[in-house]
C-alpha cells in the first residue's frame, strides 16, 4: 500500500497492492520553507495510520547528520516523526534517504531548483562548503524495494546513501555543463561536508543486489540521464 503521489510514491508503485507494507510517501515537499502547519499535516496524517497491521515505511533524511542543520525546523520535525513511529507503530522501517534525483515536477528538490534557476537566469546562493548526498530514484527503487520488505529492516532505521557526498559548487558546475548554460551564482561562506554511516546499506547492496556499487562520480551520468533534455519544473 502507498500513501502519496509524488516521486517516491511512484518509485514504489509495485507495492501499491501489497498489504504487507504501508509506504508513507506523503511528507512535506519543500524542506527549506515548510511551515509548522505543513509539519502538523504530515504528523496528523501519520497518526491516522496508527493501528495498521502493515509495516509502516517512512522516508526520513540523511541530512539529520549535517551539523549546520541541527536546529532547523525540518530536521527537528523529522526527528520527532522518527520518535513517533518507533513509539506508536508495531512494525516499521525508517529509510533515511539522500537527495533523490529523478523526473519530477516538484520545483523544490535540490537538483530541480538548480536546473530551474540556471534556465531562468535566477541567482543561486551557493554554499561554498556544503556537500549533498545524491541518489537516482531508479537506484532508490532497486535497492530499497527488497530492503523494506526484508526481515533485516524490521523496526530499524537505515541510512541509505553512497560513499561520497557531492560538493554543491561542483554540482552547480556539472549542471551548467549538462544544460550548456552558465549559472548566476552568489557564493555564501557556509555549509558543511558531513559523513553518513552507511556501512549497513553498503553491505546489503553488495550481498543482495546484482548491481555494482556506484563509482564516486556516478552522479555525473545521473545528472545527464535526468536533466540532459531539461525543461523547467511547473509548480
Amino acid at each position: 500500500m502507498i500513501l502519496g503521489s509524488g516521486l517516491l510514491a511512484r518509485a514504489f508503485e509495485s507495492l501499491r497492492g501489497d498489504d504487507r507494507v504501508l509506504v508513507f510517501a506523503s511528507g512535506v515537499s519543500n524542506s527549506s520553507t515548510a511551515t509548522e502547519a505543513d509539519h502538523a499535516r504530515e504528523r496528523n496524517l501519520l497518526l491516522q495510520q496508527v493501528g495498521t497491521t502493515a509495516r509502516l515505511v517512512y522516508f526520513s533524511t540523511c541530512s539529520l547528520f549535517d551539523p549546520t542543520l541541527a536546529d532547523s525546523g525540518y530536521i527537528l520535525h523529522k526527528l520527532r516523526m522518527e520518535e513517533l513511529i518507533r513509539d506508536r507503530f508495531k512494525e516499521h522501517t525508517i529509510l533515511r534517504l539522500p537527495n533523490v534525483v529523478g523526473h519530477s515536477t516538484n520545483p523544490h528538490t535540490l537538483c530541480n531548483h538548480i536546473r530551474d534557476s540556471i534556465l531562468s537566469g535566477r541567482k543561486i546562493n551557493v554554499q561554498v562548503s556544503a556537500c549533498r548526498y545524491l541518489m537516482g530514484v531508479d537506484m532508490v527503487t532497486a535497492a530499497c524495494t527488497p530492503l523494506l520488505l526484508s526481515e533485516r529492516s524490521r523496526d530499524r532505521s537505515i541510512n541509505v546513501c553512497f560513499d561520497h557526498p557531492v560538493p554543491v559548487p561542483e554540482l552547480v558546475s556539472a549542471m551548467e555543463r549538462v544544460l550548456h548554460k552558465k549559472a548566476v551564482i552568489k557564493e555564501v561562506d557556509s555549509g558543511s561536508c558531513y559523513e553518513v554511516d552507511h556501512v549497513e546499506f553498503k553491505r546489503y547492496w553488495l550481498a543482495h543486489l546484482n548491481l555494482p556499487w556506484p563509482a564516486s562520480d556516478h552522479w555525473r551520468s545521473m545528472l545527464l540521464k535526468y536533466y540532459g533534455k531539461a525543461m523547467p519544473s511547473t509548480s
